[in-house]
């Protein structure tokens, strides 16, 4: 069913994106759908195709994999540890105002498609960190499985901050490794 439920809300973004149409808002007769909350929770647009990858002088490109929600991912091959790891990564843009104290919730599909002598990938760190000058708010670092798994991370936000104002953010340069990324949501479930 939360496959499901992702799957739905995260539609609603491009759909209200091209329509300019926005939800109808819950009366007393009509309640929300699960759907429509999960859409105004969602913050950013989670498809792999709207992914910004870094550090790279050939960016990496966007696959089909009807294995994982939306059928899309992006492998990042790294070809070894470097010293500061957070120089390759990918990041997602906020595409709402968050307020200070809000519960974060970012929540993403990955997979380890190649490593060194069979080690789980890694995501030396996940973070939500505030832009333009880059400061994390909280972070995670994840073990990566060589099949599509959702992981998550949450925090709060320590201030109000503007559309665009945070990143989700993956870095990636701490092993020889392919990872693909598909689908990151970024959720705020508020006070």
């Amino acid at each position: 069913m939360r496959f499901v439920l992702l799957g739905a809300a995260a539609l609603a973004v491009p759909l209200v994106a091209a329509t300019g149409q926005t939800p109808a808002p819950a009366t007393a007769s009509a309640p929300r759908s699960a759907e429509a909350i999960f859409a105004d929770r969602l913050s950013n647009d989670p498809r792999a195709e709207s992914l910004r990858p870094y550090g790279q002088r050939i960016p990496p490109e966007v696959r089909t994999d009807k294995t994982v929600q939306f059928g899309k991912a992006l492998r990042i091959p790294i070809s070894g540890a470097i010293p500061e790891f957070g120089r390759i990564g990918v990041v997602t843009p906020t595409l709402k105002p968050v307020r200070k104290g809000d519960r974060i919730v970012i929540a993403f599909w990955a997979r380890a498609q190649r490593t060194e002598g069979d080690a789980p990938g890694k995501i030396c760190r996940s973070q939500l960190e505030a832009t333009p000058v880059v400061r994390t708010i909280f972070e995670q670092p994840f073990d990566i499985t060589p099949e599509w798994k959702m992981y998550k991370l949450i925090g709060k936000a320590d201030q109000a901050y503007p559309a665009g104002g945070l990143n989700a953010a993956f870095h990636l340069g701490c092993a020889k490794q392919t990872i693909d990324i598909g689908p990151v949501f970024i959720l705020d479930y508020g006070q």
